[in-house]
């Protein structure tokens, strides 16, 4: 298993290149998993998925429902850390039955899945520890829906000439 994004994070089309990892969120209940999408032209989040417990099935979730959002053409780059969800048999099966290709950074560098974690990282920056404690799993999961549709909608990026990533994708098309 590879690297093939050797830290290049930007695609000259939609659904040439995506990133996905997956973090936990803090509630009263425990941690609340999540599991993101991200398509590297727009850097718009195509798909996510939670759980209550850490296990494959939620980035398989969330990577499955990216595919029948956008039916990427073969090629397409999915690219994430080590995780053992990522070097999953399973996570390796749903790539190549869909002509994805699986690239996966090396081991113990978080750079190398840099937009990810900084999706992560503004997150939790602009919504969850400025939000205050979340309660529950269901609190947890509404801010999380609630900040990807902001993020996709109406955040502006200089990376994307000052356009949310929505209207960076209505210029691709």
């Amino acid at each position: 298993m590879i690297d093939r994004v050797r830290r290049q994070f930007r695609a000259s089309a939609p659904d040439r290149l995506w990133f996905t990892d997956l973090t936990a969120i803090r509630t009263s209940e425990g941690f609340l998993r999540a599991a993101v999408v991200l398509d590297a032209h727009n850097r718009q989040v195509i798909s996510w998925s939670t759980d209550t417990y850490e296990t494959p099935k939620t980035v398989i979730r969330a990577f499955r429902e990216a595919i029948d959002i956008r039916r990427p053409a073969p090629g397409c780059i999915i690219h994430s850390d080590r995780g053992y969800q990522f070097t999953s048999h399973e996570w390796h099966e749903l790539a190549a039955r869909h002509g994805l290709v699986v690239s996966l950074g090396e081991r113990k560098s978080a750079l190398d899945n840099a937009a990810m974690e900084s999706w992560f990282g503004s997150l939790k920056n602009e919504d969850i520890h400025p939000g205050g404690a979340i309660k529950t799993f269901a609190d947890a999961r509404s801010r999380l829906f609630h900040y990807i549709w902001d993020y996709n909608n109406h955040r502006l990026h200089s990376a994307l000439g000052y356009r949310t990533p929505a209207a960076y994708a209505m210029l691709s098309t």
